[in-house]
């Protein structure tokens, strides 16, 4: 089973939110095939992960490539640094020293696609109907309200302290909508909207935003086409059409290999891009994690519960061999931020040591110990998770360790992992939104996704959790990620997870086009700054 690598999220434990498509290709637009198109079209193929273009509501992978296009935000990110976010509809912002207020001067001269001016109005109901609608996004605002004091000026409260408003105010599903079209379609941003908010019909027809495109035709089974927005106050995006069209991806590299008009493709990686001709160009940054799950909960079982038997088995896998199987773009495994990301432990890659794993299950008095070793039966990202066990699997037994190999289909993968009885796991992790340091919230000892390991505060080293008080504490955004580097490097020491690659999500684009960098923002590429040499 293959599954499209851009619906992993990190609140479900990454798989938690996958299911599989049936998808079609369609032809549109430039075509594929090496088929000759409009001069001014682009194409851009992906496996369709759609289910709305309504800002308020928009959450999966196809629809946040869509809006990025359609709706402007307060701030945003260029490229693929997402380090640090760069003003759009907001000119400048100031951010109050307890993390908690956000002032935002917005720049002058912005108008919505049919010519009307933007205003702190227009702002103020964006992100209060987003937060009111309470539809999936809504987790990134629960704590956020909006309010202005003059026309240009809009101040966003958070409950909080949280310097990460900045990161989520980049975010698609933050995007400004024109609030008399909105409220004349039948949106709402009262506290009742989640029940009286009945404009995704008219959202799924008809974009009402400042962005560099407009909404032309909306089919989520097949293409989505855009076409340049004629009031927009930027600059001019180089193709007047885009066409998304909705296509499996083996179909995208077949149709890669033969294009010759201007074309992309979202979903070709991992093994997938072997073959493809030299003439395409890759971008791609590794903003995906692959791990091991440890059962932390002796009653669950004896062996992975213990601390000794969780670092000989983490010093018995060979990272770059592991990281080998995955292809183009990928690295060893360090800590559970991906390089992608602020916090990253930059050149603190694993490495492997089997006589120290011997030592270590000598230590913990454990000879030639079994462990039942479950893992989703899935192609992700053109990666076999199989392939991928049977390697660790391998390694494992060069140090005495035995792992028997239990593949499961993905739902019954998944409810075991839920139920929290699972000895040892294997998942891939993608962030939602780019803050590395909600994975504390997640994976500390007693988060959510720390208890179905078993992993209390109570079975937990007392410098875990000090490191992990230490990130939420910490608001200046640059010594936060260093505290996430300590927390890591802790986690490594101690907890029940043990990160064995990174990997790379990556756009696959024909010679002639530029701008087609790869992001970890969310929306994968930015379709307007894509242009021709």
């Amino acid at each position: 089973m293959s599954v499209n690598p851009r619906r992993l999220r990190v609140a479900a434990l990454a798989l938690a939110a996958v299911s599989t498509a049936s998808v079609t290709a369609c032809t549109a637009g430039s075509g594929g095939g090496g088929a000759a198109g409009p001069t001014d079209t682009l194409t851009v193929n992906t496996s369709f992960v759609l289910k709305t273009l309504d800002p308020g509501r928009v959450y999966e992978a196809t629809g946040v490539t869509t809006t990025h296009a359609l709706y402007d935000t307060l701030l945003t990110f260029k490229g693929s640094d997402v380090s640090k976010p760069v003003p759009e509809l907001a000119e400048s912002y100031e951010a109050s020293p307890d993390a908690k207020t956000f002032t935002f001067k917005l720049r002058e001269g912005v108008k919505f696609s049919d010519g009307t001016p933007l205003t702190a109005d227009d702002v103020v109901f964006s992100l209060n109907r987003l937060k009111n609608v309470k539809a999936s996004p809504a987790v990134m605002v629960t704590d956020l309200t909006a309010s202005k004091t003059d026309d240009r000026t809009v101040v966003v409260t958070s409950a909080k302290a949280n310097p990460n408003v900045p990161v989520v105010l980049a975010m698609s599903a933050t995007g400004v909508v024109n609030s008399k079209v909105a409220k004349a379609n039948g949106a709402t941003d009262g506290a009742d909207a989640a029940s009286a908010d009945t404009a995704q019909q008219f959202f799924d027809k008809t974009s009402a935003g400042s962005g560099p495109y407009v909404l032309k035709s909306y089919d989520p089974s097949s293409q989505v086409v855009l076409e340049a927005n004629p009031n927009y106050w930027g600059g001019k995006p180089k193709f007047n059409r885009v066409v998304l069209r909705n296509m499996d991806v083996q179909t995208q590299k077949l149709t890669m290999s033969r294009s010759t008009a201007a074309e992309v493709s979202l979903d070709i990686s991992g093994k997938l891009l072997d073959g493809l001709p030299d003439s395409l160009q890759t971008s791609g940054v590794q903003d995906t994690v692959y791990y091991l799950i440890l059962n932390a909960d002796p009653a669950v079982s004896k062996v992975t519960s213990d601390a000794k038997f969780r670092q000989a088995l983490r010093s018995a896998i060979d990272y770059q061999g592991v990281a080998a199987l995955f292809g183009k773009g990928a690295g060893p495994g360090a800590g559970l931020v991906a390089p992608a990301f602020p916090g990253t432990l930059t050149g603190e890659e694993s490495k492997r040591d089997v006589a120290q794993a011997k030592q270590l299950l000598t230590d913990a008095g454990l000879s030639n110990p079994t462990v039942k070793f479950t893992y989703p039966a899935i192609t992700y990202r053109g990666v076999d998770l199989g392939t991928v066990a049977t390697k660790v699997q391998g390694d494992a037994a060069e140090a005495g360790i035995t792992l028997e190999l239990n593949p499961q289909p993905l739902t019954t993968f998944l409810d075991q992992m839920r139920g929290g009885k699972m000895p040892m796991g294997f998942t891939p992790q993608s962030l939602n939104y780019p803050v590395a340091d909600s994975l504390v919230n997640n994976m500390a000892p007693g988060a959510g996704s720390a208890l179905r390991a078993g992993w209390t505060v109570e079975r937990a080293a007392p410098s875990v959790v000090a490191a992990g008080e230490k990130v939420v504490s910490t608001l200046d955004p640059a010594q936060r990620a260093e505290a996430m580097k300590d927390w890591q490097r802790e986690m490594n020491a101690h907890g029940p997870y043990i990160v064995i690659a990174n990997n790379s999500g990556m756009n696959v684009a024909t010679s002639d086009l530029t701008g087609v960098e790869y992001t970890p923002a969310g929306w994968q590429l930015d379709l307007a700054a894509i242009g021709t040499r």
